[in-house]
């Protein structure tokens, strides 16, 4: 088991989703986004405006212009439900370089809003050039979630939708062909409701690294380390346990919940068919382990070797 473990830690580092975000100490270096959330919060009204905006990766709009356009949705309403916000609507930028490509990414992208009830309210389409798509939302919260809120002694949670098929190159899970629509368009509400009645102060959403290279993300933003059980880690019955944890779910979350509040947070998900489960306990080492069986490996030490610079205190 320990050869497997450290195995497994390997994998999680040499991740392509996860070396990719060291390219973000260009940002950090530029002291922009220094608290590293993938949504930008500003104070409006009795709340908060969310905003943020996803550019897609130009191989995945020339190969598969529909998964483009969904994706662009997904990944953009995870951010703003990721701060404990309701979205509002889409924007998005398209270049294309024919209308049957144009076409199919506006297509992807009207599914995917249709089925999340997110309305696309604007954007800018060019037909000839390179295939390029970027997407922005909006939306509101009355009290957020930041993944730098996490502090040691914080329980770590999980939260999936386990509905749903998996894709390999890039390991993706998407639920959104397999669960009905209107409960898509509901399961933000979980982390509207942990947020409102303060059952988590802190989250953020899985996305390209996988689940622990995006708890790592949260680490290096909350000065903080973890332990990730992975024996009670969620996960789908049909995938296996190390493609599990270095895929991008379309909903994926990690949380930070007081011990005293774990059991209402985890009932808030399972009443929407959701599944969450304590899975490990924040700490102050800085270091990300995994766990397994009784063993433990070291996937990174954020104390020598930052992931991004963002969030650096």
């Amino acid at each position: 088991m320990p050869d497997d473990l450290n195995r497994l830690a390997a994998a999680i580092r040499d991740a392509p989703g996860l070396r990719s975000k060291r390219d973000l100490a260009l940002v950090a270096a530029q002291g922009l986004a220094a608290d590293g959330d993938d949504a930008a919060a500003l104070s409006h009204a009795d709340g908060h405006l969310v905003l943020c905006g996803e550019a897609i990766l130009p191989a995945l709009v020339a190969a598969d212009p529909f998964a483009a356009g969904a994706s662009a949705v997904a990944t953009n309403v995870a951010d703003v439900r990721a701060m404990g916000a309701r979205p509002l609507g889409l924007v998005d930028t398209l270049i294309s370089p024919d209308r049957d490509h144009a076409r199919r990414v506006l297509e992807g992208l009207a599914w995917a809003a249709d089925r999340l009830g997110v309305p696309i309210v604007g954007g800018h389409t060019t037909l000839g050039g390179p295939p390029a798509l970027s997407a922005f939302c909006t939306g509101t919260a009355r009290r957020l979630l930041r993944a730098s809120a996490a502090r040691p002694g914080d329980v770590l949670l999980a939260a999936f939708s386990l509905e749903g098929r998996f894709r390999d190159d890039p390991p993706i899970f998407t639920s959104l062909h397999a669960r009905d629509p209107a409960l898509l368009r509901e399961d933000g509400e979980a982390l509207v409701e942990v947020a409102e009645r303060e059952l988590c102060h802190a989250a953020r959403d899985v996305s390209m690294p996988g689940v622990a290279g995006s708890l790592l993300q949260m680490l290096e933003l909350a000065g903080a380390g973890a332990v990730l059980d992975l024996d009670r880690l969620p996960r789908p019955k049909s995938v296996a346990l190390e493609p599990w944890v270095l895929a991008f779910p379309s909903f994926g979350f990690v949380l930070a919940a007081p011990a005293a509040r774990v059991e209402a947070a985890v009932e808030t998900f399972a009443r929407r068919g959701l599944t969450c489960a304590a899975c490990g306990a924040f700490d102050d080492s800085r270091v990300l382990r995994i766990a397994r069986a009784g063993a433990t490996a070291v996937v990174w030490d954020l104390a020598n070797e930052p992931l991004t610079g963002l969030g650096q205190r």
